[in-house]
């Protein structure tokens, strides 16, 4: 009998292979329609990512690191505001289920108000605070690697409160069932991004351009177009059943809807902003490691980023489809669809992963021509497919958890998980040890463990869904 033809008749005799149509109806019909506009959009937000990557580059390895030095310091603070994006995407999803459309719209309006006042003053004190903050971070990098490192901060900072619209207004949207205008909205701020940032940097029509501070200005400008886009589409009533007028964002606040995403979003705020924190900290690790260490780690975490676009349109999908699950009261029907969903997420990702491992070094030559800093990526990349299986476990569950508002059990696992292993374990392997950026990388997927373990235990037990119990038979 041909190997085909044993897995097949495993696969058909598994628990797995018994429901194999209720999982093809559940993945055409309701992942699907979720997962993919959410991978565009972020592929699209991460190539564009990538593509600045590369305008920066030819700058030099100096100009590069900066960038990745203030942007590990940008992401706690857009971490921040995708924790509060999730509990109004969680609060809007679950209002639907609920067939309450006016929560819904209180919901996603008055977190834009709150989070666009807290980035105004969010802005204005990282800026002051830019010197000091980049002197902790750099650590030992050069003089001329923190003050580009400054110039990029002080200059997207005051991006802060475009991406705080965007993302939350985007939020809203999914909640509500409706993926495909955050995908043209963030698709086309990106792609403004490049063109304008390419323009500022390098010039054009004759004009020579303004450098490396065109590379800032470029993203602040492209996310203000993108915040104004999406604040004019929620007015316009594209979505009609989330239409927000403008004057409705002067109307008093209600704190009892306010609370109920800041309940959720609160404790993701904590998780991400830890979480990034702590990873704020281990680029301190690398950053003592020199300029070559700094330039092939933050390229491997631009490569592994675009690995995991599948897995986290995936982890999205999973936050909406439980949330109007349990809002509907359907419990069996949210625990079966996560379950779905992590396991396809496993084989995805693995299979992405390793297939493209071998092809490290290639993917390396786009951004440099360097040989010391392509062998980091090459090394970095490798052990990335590695311990891929557990990724999903670590990432894609949590996501789950939190559509049923389980957000707080997340957070300690993440701060535990994050200060125990990535920090304490990175630390210990990389720098005392003396095992370089590989052995904070190592500390990084101890994390992943001890994350995934924590949050499959979760799901298995069923206490994820404690605050729905299942009705009386």
């Amino acid at each position: 009998m041909k190997l085909s033809e044993v897995l097949q008749r495993g696969v058909r005799k598994s628990p797995w292979g018994a429901k194999r149509k209720a999982h093809r109806v559940l993945l055409w019909r309701e992942v699907m329609p979720l997962a993919v506009p959410l991978f565009l959009e972020n592929a699209c937000v991460l190539l564009m990512g990538v593509f600045s990557t590369f305008l920066v580059s030819w700058l030099g390895q100096d100009a590069m690191a900066g960038v990745g030095l203030a942007d590990s310091f940008n992401m706690v603070i857009i971490a921040f505001f995708a924790a509060i994006d999730l509990g109004t995407m969680v609060v809007v999803a679950f209002s639907f289920g609920k067939l309450d459309p006016e929560r819904a719209r209180a919901a996603a309006r008055q977190s834009l108000v709150l989070m666009t006042i807290v980035a105004f003053i969010l802005a204005a004190v990282i800026h002051i605070a830019g010197p000091l903050i980049i002197n902790t971070i750099a650590g030992d990098a050069t003089p001329a690697v923190k003050a580009l490192a400054l110039s990029y901060l002080q200059t997207t900072v005051w991006s802060y409160p475009a991406a705080a619209i965007t993302l939350i207004a985007s939020g809203a949207l999914r909640g509500a069932g409706n993926t495909k205008l955050p995908l043209l909205i963030n698709g086309g701020m990106n792609i403004l991004n490049i063109v304008i940032s390419s323009i500022l940097i390098y010039g054009a029509f004759g004009w020579s351009g303004i450098g490396f501070v065109g590379a800032g200005l470029g993203l602040t400008l492209s996310r203000y177009i993108g915040a104004i886009a999406i604040i004019m589409v929620l007015m316009s009533g594209f979505n009609p059943a989330l239409r927000i007028t403008l004057r409705s964002y002067f109307a008093p606040l209600n704190w009892g809807i306010l609370l109920e995403v800041m309940g959720i979003g609160i404790p993701a705020s904590v998780e991400s902003v830890l979480f990034n924190g702590g990873k704020l900290l281990t680029q301190m690790f690398v950053a003592g490691m020199g300029t070559s260490v700094i330039a092939g780690n933050f390229i491997a975490f631009s490569v592994a980023s675009l690995i995991n676009l599948p897995g986290n349109a995936l982890g999205s999908s999973s936050t909406i489809i439980v949330g109007r699950r349990l809002g509907k009261g359907e419990i069996g029907q949210a625990e079966r669809q996560l379950r779905h969903i992590f396991w396809l997420s496993t084989l995805v990702l693995t299979l992405i992963a390793w297939g493209s491992a071998p092809f490290a070094s290639l993917l390396a030559s786009f951004y440099t021509d360097d040989p010391q800093v392509i062998h980091v990526v090459v090394v970095l990349l490798w052990l990335n497919a590695a311990f891929m299986p557990i990724w999903a476990a670590s990432w894609v569950l949590p996501a789950g958890l939190k559509g049923a508002r389980d957000a707080r059990f997340a957070m300690w696992v993440s701060m535990v998980g994050m200060w125990g292993c990535r920090v304490i374990a990175g630390y210990t392997l990389g720098v005392v040890l003396g095992m370089g950026v590989v052995g904070v990388w190592l500390g990084m997927f101890l994390d992943w463990a001890v994350r995934g373990a924590c949050f499959y235990w979760r799901l298995a037990s069923g206490r994820w869904l404690q605050k729905y119990p299942r009705p009386q038979k």
